[in-house]
């Protein structure tokens, strides 16, 4: 019986504004995901287009990695990234921040912009 070998397919660091500072070739990112399912209105999250033939199906594995949000209110806040309606074309992602809410006591998550990266995985 043969072992699948987990190999690194792709990686990428990407800016808050949505533009590629450095990426495999061929990926594309916009930044504003589907309007109203985040935040209506604003742009939030980011939509990553795979190169066609990258992956051969959609159960790749993504590894993302989110720099501490500067907000606001001058401070660097902690921040958590995740993944959702991964395709064999792309995926979209969402980073959000702990800022302060004015009615609120402490800290509330909201989506945020923040540099990022991925790296993409395939056991071939």
């Amino acid at each position: 019986m043969s072992q699948r070998i987990p190999k690194m397919i792709a990686m990428g660091k990407i800016a808050a504004d949505g533009s590629i500072i450095k990426a495999t070739p061929g990926i594309k990112v916009r930044l504003g995901i589907n309007p109203g399912s985040i935040r209506e209105g604003q742009d939030i999250g980011y939509s990553v287009k795979l190169p066609d033939r990258l992956v051969c199906d959609k159960n790749y594995i993504i590894q993302l990695t989110a720099e501490s949000y500067f907000g606001e209110e001058d401070f660097f806040t902690m921040t958590s990234i995740s993944s959702r309606y991964q395709t064999k074309k792309g995926f979209e992602v969402i980073i959000w921040g702990d800022v302060p809410y004015d009615t609120l006591p402490g800290l509330v998550s909201v989506p945020v912009k923040s540099d990022w990266h991925f790296v993409l995985y395939d056991m071939l």
